[in-house]
């Protein structure tokens, strides 16, 4: 049997911080949350409050240089398996929704939430696909390349296949250019990638060639 109301039930406690045993502190804002639910999916916060440290005597934990809407985010997500907008009610610019987006999922990164970094990292890859007309494109894809961790390659590529598929646009931007040029290892992907894309293209005219030929000739021998 199904609980139809546990959507409800976890979006108070989230909210109302009723029965919580943790806060998180972050920029003169405390979250009142619970362990069961915020450790048992962040090894982070799990470690933070292990015996002999300190944070485990208060049950407190501060996060000083951590944005406070990136948070909550955050938190939305281990209470509500998803996140949006810290306001539902203001209608966010396309460059400030790919921030916050690239934001979570650097806070995932950190927090060692690895589904949520995937949700992220998704919802960042959907964004490019759906938005590299834009002006500000250019720039949200220079953020995205220079704040994904080293170890994590599938963001960086979508944004490189994004670019190279669209590199005439790109570049077509007053700040594309700028862009290739302050970042040469973004440029030299964007570039291979072009390369590939070329040669994909070039061998797939020689097939349709070699098929034209083939049936040409194939004529001639019936006639």
């Amino acid at each position: 049997m199904g609980f139809p109301d546990l959507e409800v039930v976890m979006k108070n406690l989230l909210h109302d911080g009723k029965y919580a045993d943790m806060i998180i502190s972050c920029q003169e804002h405390d979250f009142k949350c619970h362990r069961a639910i915020i450790c048992s999916q962040s090894d982070f916060f799990d470690a933070a409050l292990k015996d002999g440290f300190k944070e485990a005597k208060t049950s407190q934990i501060y996060l000083p240089d951590d944005d406070v809407d990136i948070i909550a985010c955050v938190l939305s997500f281990c209470y509500l398996q998803d996140y949006g907008p810290a306001d539902d009610s203001t209608n966010p610019e396309p460059d400030e929704i790919a921030r916050n987006h690239l934001g979570v999922y650097i806070a995932a990164d950190k927090f060692l939430i690895l589904p949520l970094r995937t949700l992220a990292s998704s919802r960042i890859s959907n964004w490019a696909k759906s938005n590299w007309r834009l002006g500000c494109f250019p720039n949200i894809a220079q953020d995205i390349w220079c704040a994904t961790p080293p170890h994590e390659n599938e963001l960086r590529d979508t944004i490189v296949e994004v670019a190279s598929d669209n590199v005439r646009h790109f570049l077509a931007q007053d700040n594309g250019n700028k862009v290739l040029i302050e970042n040469p290892e973004f440029a030299i992907a964007v570039l291979k990638r072009v390369a590939e894309n070329n040669n994909k293209l070039r061998e797939r005219n020689n097939e349709l060639v070699d098929q034209k030929n083939a049936l040409i000739l194939q004529r001639r021998r019936i006639l």
